[in-house]
C-alpha cells in the first residue's frame, strides 16, 4: 500500500449494496477521487436516462491479495426498456493505480438518450 492510497470500491455503493471489504481495494487517492469516480458517474447517468450497464472489473496485482497495479474495465450498456445492446457505446478502460491517471467522459445526457432511442428503434 502506498502512502497516498485510500480504500476505494470496486463497484460504488450506488450500484451494489454494501459488500464490505470484498468490494474494496487500495486506490491511489487521485485515481479514486477523479478518474474512477468520473467513470462511475458516467455509468450512473446511463442508468438515470434509461440504460443498464453490465461491467467486469479485473484487479491485476503482482501477488493475489496485494495492492492492484492495474485495473481493467470492460462492459456493455443496454436499453433498460428493450434489453437491446447500445452498439455505439464502448465501455473499455485500462487504468494504472497511480495519480497520473485520467478518464475523459465519452457520453453525456444527449448522447446517452440518442443511443437508447436508436437501440429501441425510435430514431
Amino acid at each position: 500500500m502506498a502512502d497516498t492510497d485510500q480504500g476505494g470500491h470496486v463497484f460504488g455503493f450506488r450500484f451494489v449494496l454494501t459488500q464490505g471489504l470484498r468490494n474494496m481495494f487500495a486506490q491511489d487517492w487521485h485515481f479514486n477521487m477523479t478518474p474512477y469516480r468520473v467513470m462511475e458517474n458516467e455509468w450512473s447517468d446511463f442508468a438515470r436516462y434509461g440504460a443498464r450497464v453490465e461491467a467486469t472489473i479485473k484487479l491485476i496485482a503482482p501477488v493475489v491479495g496485494e495492492r492492484p497495479e492495474e485495473i481493467s474495465v470492460r462492459g456493455n450498456a443496454y436499453s433498460a426498456a428493450s434489453g437491446e445492446l447500445l452498439r455505439e457505446v464502448k465501455m473499455e478502460n485500462g487504468f494504472i493505480n497511480n495519480s497520473s491517471q485520467e478518464y475523459e467522459r465519452k457520453n453525456f445526457k444527449k448522447q446517452i438518450v440518442k443511443h437508447i432511442r436508436e437501440a429501441d428503434g425510435l430514431d
